[in-house]
This record gives structure tokens, sequence and C-alpha cells, in this order.
């Protein structure tokens, strides 16, 4: 086999994969938008029953506003496509470094609290099992 016929391969395979990842993106983040918009649907409804009451009526107005901000993050995920998903995700990176560096540290501390508890759990099951 010549270099050219693994280098051809070796990018079909990239392309491929690429396609793969962009459709399983498309696919994720559209239904990830239908759940936010059923989400927005929920706050909409909390908001037409605050507002027949005359305690909390008030508070309805904070609601829709809530409503009407989760529905463009749900229409934003159920339009883009994955490359626009990418690139937005990598302007922000870009903009706001330390955000991202919150967040992750945030999402390591709570996997690490989950695996803790998790293995408290199989470890008290094991024992009870003995």
């Amino acid at each position: 086999m010549q270099t050219t016929d693994v280098r051809d391969a070796t990018q079909r395979a990239v392309i491929q994969s690429k396609s793969f990842l962009g459709r399983q993106i498309d696919e994720r983040s559209t239904q990830l938008g239908d759940r936010i918009d059923t989400l927005a649907q929920d706050l909409r409804n909390v908001g037409d029953s605050l507002r027949s009451s005359e305690m909390v009526g008030p508070a309805a107005v904070y609601v829709d506003r809530s409503a009407t901000a989760v529905a463009g993050i749900a229409h934003y995920l159920q339009d883009a496509d994955s490359t626009q998903l990418i690139t937005d995700v990598e302007d922000f990176a870009r903009r706001q470094p330390w955000t991202i560096a919150a967040g992750a540290l945030l999402t390591g501390f709570a996997a690490s609290r989950f695996l803790k508890t998790t293995s408290a759990q199989r470890y008290r099951t094991s024992r009870e099992v003995e």
C-alpha cells in the first residue's frame, strides 16, 4: 500500500467521523431544544396561574420573562446546526475563558461527589451481601 493510499484513507475516515459527529450534535441539540421548549411552555402556564392569583400576580411578569428567555434558548438549539453551535461555543470560550474554567471546575466537583456517593452505596451493598 502506498503512502498516498493511506493518506487518502485517513482523510476519508476523518471526513466520515466529522460527518457522523455533526449529525449527532444536530440530533441531540434538536432534542434538547424540544425539551427546553416544553419547559418554556410550562413556565408560561405557571405565569398564567400566577396572574390569576392576587397575592403573587406581579411575580408572573418575572416568570414570563424567564419563559421568553428559555424559549429563545430552545429555538436556538433547534435551529442551529453543529457548525454554528461549535463556532458559538469556541467564540464564547475565547471571550470568557474564566467562565469555562469555573464551569469545568464545578462539573469536576459534581462528578467527584457523584462518584463518592455511588462508591459508598456500592460498598455498603457489597458488605450486606457478605
